[in-house]
């Protein structure tokens, strides 16, 4: 039983779905890479990424006050939280740290074992590590951080545009959940805008 349940995982994971989304990558080093691993092992999330903007929004966490307030009004919590995660998404889009790119629109392929994405000329090799953003839709409701090998890369494959195949290395559970419920539902609207419903 528990071997089905195995299987039947894997194959969510890499069920696929073509997509416009907004996504912003950045080469790291294997040494960051690595500090971000043993963070991860130890942790199971990733190290916080430290900047002024992001050390201000983080000394304004209000995420016990949530909880507290979640025992008496549920409700009222859950919308606090989601006003709570689109602000702090504004601010990461509209003030990225100096070394980050902006997350733009760009076309994807995405599954919960890894993404690909098109890019004009990116300056990457078979083998380099990636910190992706990547937005489940276009208003940047909930974004995606996580760690990505580059697989392969295959140039001029749509007008100019180089295409990146990433194996995800790690991703957290909860993301490769969120994921993959938004690719199942993505193609039920697919299937029923191809079905004229």
């Amino acid at each position: 039983m528990a071997q089905s349940i195995s299987v039947q995982n894997q194959q969510r994971a890499f069920v696929r779905v073509d997509d416009t989304l907004p996504l912003a990558w950045r080469r790291i080093e294997e040494s960051r890479f690595n500090a971000v691993m043993a963070h991860y092992e130890r942790h199971r999330v990733f190290p916080q990424q430290v900047n002024d903007i992001h050390q201000i929004i983080a000394s304004l966490d209000i995420t016990d006050a949530l909880r507290q307030l979640e025992q008496g009004d549920p409700l009222l919590a859950r919308v606090l939280v989601r006003l709570d995660q689109k602000l702090n998404l504004l601010l990461r889009l509209f003030h990225p740290d100096e070394t980050e790119r902006p997350m733009v629109p760009t076309p994807v392929n995405l599954s919960g074992g890894g993404v690909s994405f098109l890019d004009k000329d990116p300056a990457l090799s078979k083998g380099d590590i990636l910190e992706i953003r990547l937005a489940l839709s276009v208003e940047a409701m909930t974004v995606i951080e996580c760690y990505a090998r580059v697989m392969m890369i295959a140039g001029n494959v749509q007008d100019g545009l180089t295409r990146v195949a990433c194996r995800f290395e790690p991703i957290l559970d909860t993301d490769r959940e969120r994921l993959i419920q938004y690719i199942f539902r993505r193609q039920s609207e697919l299937l029923r805008a191809k079905s004229g419903y």
